[in-house]
């Protein structure tokens, strides 16, 4: 008789369960200030926003676009989140669709955690030279990887002093800052990624090898 309740309250029981293949709706927080998120595709950073996903949550940082959702510095927002999944999106872009159902409550606030704290510090490999023309850009290993490739890093590194014919070996940090000289842009548009060195984990002086060409 067990069995037999168990196998038909089954279809209910996984009903209830998340699916990502569904919509739904979440309640978050969206906190006064931003952080920051990794890109889809090759080593970079962008503004994010910082989210809690439930009052017992933690704080994270997301590159999800809100639809219907306007960013304020110093604002903590509390929203009903739509979600949505896409069917089929493009390999470098996003497969669900957020939008704002509600707004539920709008407050200046302090920060709730700091921003350093969500942000990634990365090991990176900084070639002997830079790419042909471009004189604030580096080629860069991202040592995260088992066989990283060269690529193209096309920021400064805030505190790096780079001398050609040396390889570095980095552990920089990106961090989302707010432009106060901005005018006639959007709050979303006034934030930039800058990267930071936190270590110099060495220095040798050699030709790197197997540059793009």
């Amino acid at each position: 008789m067990k069995r037999l309740l168990l196998f038909l309250l089954l279809p209910f029981m996984l009903g209830s369960c998340d699916n990502d293949d569904e919509s739904r709706t979440e309640i978050w927080a969206i906190a006064p200030e931003k952080g920051v998120a990794g890109i889809v595709q090759g080593f970079g950073h962008v503004p994010a926003y910082i989210v809690r996903k439930g009052e017992n949550a933690s704080w994270e940082t997301t590159a999800a676009r809100i639809e219907g959702f306007t960013f304020e510095r110093g604002i903590q927002t509390t929203l009903r989140v739509r979600i949505e999944p896409i069917a089929n999106p493009p390999a470098d872009a996003p497969d669900k669709r957020y939008t704002m159902e509600e707004q539920l409550s709008r407050t200046a606030a302090e920060m709730p955690v700091d921003p350093l704290t969500l942000s990634p510090e990365c090991e990176v490999l900084v070639a002997s030279e830079r790419p042909a023309g471009e004189v604030s850009a580096y080629w860069i290993r991202d040592l995260r990887y088992d066989t990283p490739q060269w690529e193209a890093f096309p920021c400064e590194i805030e505190g790096f002093d780079f001398t050609p014919g040396h390889e570095y070996r980095l552990r920089i940090q990106p961090v989302a800052e707010y432009d106060e000289e901005t005018t006639g842009l959007t709050d979303d548009d006034s934030w930039t990624v800058k990267y930071y060195v936190r270590e110099l984990l060495s220095d040798e002086v050699k030709e790197s090898e197997g540059l793009p060409e």
